[in-house]
């Protein structure tokens, strides 16, 4: 993309931006890359302080995440985080869990369903190994702000990470929903989940 290009999209992206009701600034499917997140943060997240940002279906990597994650550094205003369907891959999955580790950001809500999260980072949100289970521990140990975990359709989430999720579902005290279906999760590691949180009051499991 030209100078011109890129300049001109930015401006149109930031008069989008502006038009949007804080609340709920919907940003999914406007072909968002990682060289636009700097407006994205600059217009909805430190100048209109969105509650809920929804970037899902859109070209981020974890170049994109690196820099939302800096911004969420101490945020305090954003509730709800939407990554559904970009290419973030397990390198911006840290960067994210990084943040959550710290416990200075207000986000309770995440969605990352369908982000190729995979040990190599390609194309759509397939968690594996190193992304399941370094969520997991964080969240099980680090994390006392987060209430919605939304990453249904990554079919690399099975058996392997069962240990790891039941972990981190016995041990966090303030996740009150997750939501795993559409993964190749078997009926007894399904059902080992259901007997996990049977003691929680309220909790919504969903496989």
């Amino acid at each position: 993309m030209t100078l011109n290009k890129s300049s001109r999209k930015h401006q149109t992206l930031e008069e989008y931006i502006d038009k949007c009701n804080p609340l709920n600034i919907d940003l999914s499917q406007q072909q968002i890359n990682d060289h636009d997140m700097s407006i994205v943060i600059y217009s909805a997240i430190r100048k209109k302080k969105c509650i809920q940002l929804k970037l899902g279906y859109n070209n981020i990597t974890c170049e994109g995440i690196e820099i939302l994650s800096d911004a969420l550094n101490n945020n305090i205003t954003l509730e709800m985080l939407n990554l559904f369907n970009n290419k973030i891959s397990n390198q911006g999955v840290y960067y994210l869990t990084l943040i959550l580790s710290l416990n200075n950001s207000n986000l309770k809500v995440f969605f990352l369903g369908e982000n190729q999260i995979t040990d190599t980072g390609l194309s759509t949100n397939k968690i594996s190994s190193q992304g399941v289970i370094f969520l997991a521990n964080i969240l099980a140990h680090h994390n006392t702000t987060l209430q919605e975990l939304h990453s249904w359709g990554n079919k690399l989430i099975d058996e392997t990470y069962i240990d790891s999720l039941a972990n981190m579902l016995v041990y966090n005290q303030t996740l009150n929903k997750l939501v795993l279906f559409d993964c190749n999760i078997s009926n007894t590691s399904k059902k080992r989940l259901r007997d996990v949180v049977e003691p929680k009051k309220n909790f919504g499991l969903f496989l």
